[in-house]
């Protein structure tokens, strides 16, 4: 079963956000071209989900976007799944054009339309994840088996330097993956864990994930005043739109949306992060009622410090999710 869904990670959301918000500038289009390549990357992980559901749910827990500390470094894993017989590490790779693994030099190269580009090489990443992992889970007193492949989830062609190279038969197309799955399932008999203990490491895990955060100010060099503001439309993007009574009215399309603002919310969220005052609301919201930017923040925040014009609210994680069923009172 899946105990970290497949979800955007935190920070291609973070990208997202400033593409949608950021004035023309230098940084923008390397966050643009940044947040191309991540949403590539994750559109291949989501397709995972069909060859992941061949393993039985009642025996694996499986992770998507792991990220960990080893005590100097962050690690990211792009799935793992977890038994009680083995560790299956999963990279994923999304990529499109001629590739070249060159196993003499540990690089990829990719060929697309006359250009060449040099990445690292992902069967080297898969090998150094699980040297990563594997130490992480000793330290805790696990000891499992660990096996790994990268899955190459484009249409990709596909060529090698040095087919007598044992590491290339861990590059798996992913068409192929789910026979690859079955069959290492069939490789591992013995347990190494109890189920009792597969509960308390998966719970471990969970609680050491660390999402990757940008911070856009210092990465990218931009200033506040570069970000557009206001409620954007959700209809035909235009910004921004104005309230009137219990709606946001677009006066370029006409379009009515009554929780129009929590778009813009979720866009501070990741922008700026979740703490806001009435008066930063406000402002980003294109609002003038002190008592109407409260009675929103109230609906959307999780908890707040302070009183009166010191308040600081916290909004709650729950914005993020556009698809969520909230438990916020939005009717307030």
């Amino acid at each position: 079963m899946y105990v970290k869904p497949i979800q955007v990670p935190f920070h291609v959301l973070q990208y997202e956000a400033l593409v949608r918000r950021l004035n023309p500038c230098a940084a923008h289009e390397d966050i643009r071209s940044l947040y191309k390549r991540a949403i590539a990357g994750y559109r291949g992980e989501r397709s995972m989900s069909y060859p992941l559901c061949y393993l039985s749910e009642e025996d694996f827990r499986i992770f998507h976007n792991l990220r960990l500390y080893d005590g100097i470094h962050y690690f990211q894993i792009d799935f793992l799944a977890l038994c009680e017989r083995f560790a299956l590490i999963l990279e994923v790779k999304n990529i499109i054009g001629k590739l070249t693994f060159d196993t003499e030099m540990l690089q990829l190269i990719r060929e697309l339309d006359d250009a060449r580009d040099i990445y690292d090489d992902p069967i080297s990443q898969a090998n150094h994840l699980t040297d990563s992992l594997r130490q992480w889970l000793s330290k805790r007193g696990v000891f499992l088996p660990i096996r790994n492949r990268v899955v190459i989830a484009s249409a990709a062609q596909i060529q090698v330097t040095d087919l007598n190279n044992d590491q290339i038969k861990k590059i798996v197309r992913r068409a192929n993956l789910k026979s690859v799955l079955l069959k290492i399932n069939k490789q591992f008999t013995e347990a190494h864990l109890s189920a009792g203990e597969l509960d308390k490491i998966t719970a471990n895990l969970l609680a050491a994930h660390q999402k990757k955060m940008i911070q856009p100010f210092k990465t990218f060099k931009i200033q506040s005043e570069q970000i557009k503001k206001g409620v954007q439309c959700p209809n035909c993007g235009a910004t921004p739109v104005e309230k009137v009574k219990q709606r946001w009215i677009c006066r370029a399309c006409d379009h009515h949306a009554r929780f129009a603002y929590l778009t813009a919310l979720r866009d501070y969220f990741l922008i700026y992060g979740p703490a806001i005052t009435n008066s930063q609301c406000r402002d980003f919201l294109n609002l003038g009622s002190e008592s109407t930017t409260r009675r929103l923040l109230h609906r959307t925040a999780l908890h707040f410090d302070g009183n009166k014009k010191s308040r600081i609210y916290y909004l709650s994680e729950e914005i993020l999710d556009e698809k969520a069923n909230w438990s916020i009172n939005l009717s307030k």
